[in-house]
């Protein structure tokens, strides 16, 4: 069975933990694994073909989706929306979104802790037309090849930030998007699934441990784990100067402006 919804992005901001809550509703299924990432031509799974990606969801539910925030990078990998439009025509998109500046500042953070970043955040973030952290957080930018594929009432955006202060209304608010029972009561609402282990540089044979585990045995266990206990260096928050958060800001204010007039939200609660 193919998807009915995909969740596109965006990274840090609350995928695995919408993963969780989704998973829950009776009427939903979630991709066995978190992201497939299928529509990606390049380090994706679109090769495997269709027969494929149709056994990464469950057949007994009405509803299908997964969580993949690499379907929001498109500076990174072309023609996801394309790909997708042709497989799922049908398909709606949920886009979550939160304030760019702490997006890019947890993205650089997560990419520390995996050892994949040394420069400091001040030289990652100084080519703003090409620096992964930033263009990431541009979400008008992202959405754009999506606005020339699908319709507007296909997508939904929601923030982080609504998602963390008010969890049960704006899983109703997804919940009648999907037309699936908005009152159905999440036990797992307000739990967060990828929060502190997030914020450690995780110890080298602990990262080569995870790196044995299918992703998919992860995704399944991720809920009964907790990760807080496991060992790992804090990764310290970095420090932004005024210049460089000024210079941030205008890159992402008029994103944001466009967001705003393509979703008629106000964004209130962002510092951009």
């Amino acid at each position: 069975m193919l998807p009915t919804f995909l969740v596109i992005g965006a990274m840090k901001c609350g995928t695995t933990s919408l993963y969780y809550y989704l998973a829950e509703h009776p009427e939903i299924g979630m991709s066995h694994r978190k992201e497939t990432d299928f529509f990606l031509a390049t380090h994706g799974a679109w090769d495997r073909g269709r027969d494929w990606y149709t056994r990464q969801f469950p057949t007994e539910v009405p509803e299908r989706g997964e969580c993949a925030p690499n379907y929001t990078k498109r500076h990174l990998f072309d023609d996801v929306p394309t790909r997708i439009e042709s497989i799922c025509p049908d398909v709606k998109l949920i886009y979550l979104v939160r304030d760019p500046i702490e997006r890019t500042i947890s993205h650089y953070r997560g990419s520390r802790r995996d050892g994949r970043e040394q420069r400091s955040f001040e030289a990652a973030v100084a080519d703003v037309d090409t620096s992964n952290y930033v263009l990431t957080s541009r979400y008008h930018f992202q959405l754009q090849p999506y606005l020339e594929q699908f319709s507007g009432e296909d997508l939904l955006v929601v923030t982080a930030e609504e998602l963390d202060s008010a969890p049960t209304s704006t899983l109703r608010t997804i919940y009648r998007f999907l037309d699936v029972n908005p009152a159905f009561e999440n036990q797992r609402v307000g739990r967060r699934f990828n929060d502190s282990v997030g914020k450690k540089k995780l110890a080298p044979w602990t990262r080569w441990l995870s790196r044995q585990v299918p992703q998919s045995l992860k995704d399944r266990t991720r809920p009964y784990l907790p990760l807080h206990w496991l060992p790992g260096e804090r990764i310290p928050r970095p420090e932004v100067s005024p210049e460089t958060r000024a210079r941030l800001e205008a890159v992402f204010r008029p994103d944001v402006e466009a967001l705003r007039d393509l979703t008629g939200r106000d964004f209130s609660a962002w510092s951009v």
